[in-house]
C-alpha cells in the first residue's frame, strides 16, 4: 500500500511539473515580440507592452530598481547608441513561482549583436532576461543580467579627463587623506555624469594620478565649476601641493578616444 501512494504522489508530481501555465505560450510571443520591436528601433510599440506598474532590475553595477519611465529612457538609449541591433536566443524558458510552479513568466538566454554608432564596433553580448506578466498580458516586472561594464568598456566612447596633483615633500599622505574623504574622489565620483574615477600613486615624484570618463564634456565641466565656485576642496589642498596651484594640472575636453 505504501509503494502505492510514493508511486501515485511522484506520477501526480511529475504531471504537475510538465503541466504548463495557460498564459505561457501568449506571454512568450509578447517577450519575443518586445526583442524585435527593440531591433527595429520601435519605441512607442514596445512602450505599450509595459505595464505603468512596471518594476525593472539593471545589470548596471550598483543600480536599484526602475519604474516604467526610467526603463524606457534606457530603451531609447540603447536605440541611439547602437545599429543593426539583434538578438539571437539560445532557448526561451517558462518562468515560476517560488514553489516551483509555473506561472506564465518567459525567461531567455542569448547573444545581442550590434553596432556602437560613434566607435562602430562590434558588441557581442551574452545575457539572461526575465520578464513577468500582470493579468493583462503586459510585462509588470523585468530584468537583465548581463556585463554591462564589459560592454561599455569595449564598445562605447570615452570622455577622459585626466588629472595630476602634486604634492609637498612630506604633505603625501595629507593630500591622499583630502582625495579620500567623502568630499574628495567619492564626492567626484557621484557627481552626475562621471562614469568611472580611477586614481594612482607615484610616491617618488609625490604625484597623484586620476582617470575618470564622463558621459558628456558638458557634464564635466558643470562638475568643474562646481568645484571652482561652490566647494572648498581645492582650497584645503592648495596649501599641499608643489607649487600651490601649479601642483594640479588637469586635462580635459579630450577627443578622438581610440582603444586599441
Amino acid at each position: 500500500m505504501k509503494n502505492v501512494i510514493v508511486l501515485s504522489f511522484m506520477a501526480i508530481l511529475a504531471t504537475s511539473c510538465n503541466t504548463q501555465h495557460r498564459d505561457y505560450t501568449k506571454n512568450l510571443k509578447t517577450a519575443q515580440k518586445l526583442f524585435q520591436l527593440h531591433e527595429v528601433e520601435d519605441y512607442e510599440a514596445q512602450y505599450e507592452l509595459m505595464s505603468d506598474d512596471l518594476v525593472s532590475e539593471s545589470s548596471l553595477y550598483g543600480s536599484g530598481s526602475m519604474n516604467k519611465d526610467q526603463f524606457m529612457a534606457n530603451v531609447k538609449g540603447y536605440h541611439t547608441a547602437f545599429d543593426n541591433l539583434k538578438y539571437t536566443p539560445e532557448v526561451w524558458l517558462p518562468g515560476t513561482d517560488t514553489l516551483g510552479q509555473p506561472d506564465g513568466s518567459v525567461r531567455t538566454y542569448g547573444v545581442w549583436t550590434g553596432t556602437q554608432v560613434q566607435t562602430q564596433k562590434e558588441v557581442n553580448l551574452k545575457g539572461y532576461w526575465y520578464f513577468n506578466f500582470d493579468e493583462e498580458g503586459k510585462i509588470v516586472g523585468q530584468g537583465d543580467y548581463f556585463d554591462f561594464g564589459g560592454m561599455l568598456d569595449a564598445v562605447y566612447p570615452k570622455n577622459l579627463v585626466f588629472a595630476s596633483v602634486q604634492a609637498k615633500d612630506g604633505k603625501l599622505d595629507n593630500l591622499l587623506e583630502v582625495l579620500n574623504s567623502e568630499n574628495g574622489l567619492p564626492k567626484t565620483r557621484s557627481f552626475e555624469g562621471c562614469m568611472s574615477l580611477e586614481m594612482t600613486i607615484n610616491k617618488d615624484t609625490n604625484t597623484v594620478w586620476i582617470v575618470s570618463n564622463w558621459g558628456t564634456n558638458d557634464q564635466y565641466l558643470a562638475y568643474l565649476n562646481w568645484r571652482q565656485t561652490e566647494d572648498n576642496i581645492i582650497e584645503t589642498m592648495v596649501p599641499l601641493l608643489e607649487g600651490g596651484t601649479e601642483g594640479l594640472k588637469i586635462a580635459h575636453s579630450n577627443t578622438g578616444f581610440k582603444s586599441f
